[in-house]
């Protein structure tokens, strides 16, 4: 909850880089940020574009409709 979501940013770039590394794990991505930390999924679903082809990567449907425009 502290600074922009540009400071989110390096950590949602380890992670996406985490599933990539480990295929036989999934990942249930929950709207990060968007609940007491005040962000909406517009602001915070762009710095999820690369886990777009990231199989093992579930995103949010909220994040989606984002991700689709």
């Amino acid at each position: 909850m502290q600074g922009g979501v540009e400071t989110i940013r390096p950590y949602v770039e380890e992670f996406v880089g985490f599933a990539k590394r480990h295929p036989q794990l999934r990942f249930l991505v929950t709207e990060i940020g968007c609940g007491i930390a005040g962000f909406t999924p517009r602001e915070i679903a762009p710095l999820f574009e690369a886990a777009r082809t990231v199989e093992n990567i579930c995103l949010p449907e909220r994040f989606w409709q984002v991700l689709n425009r």
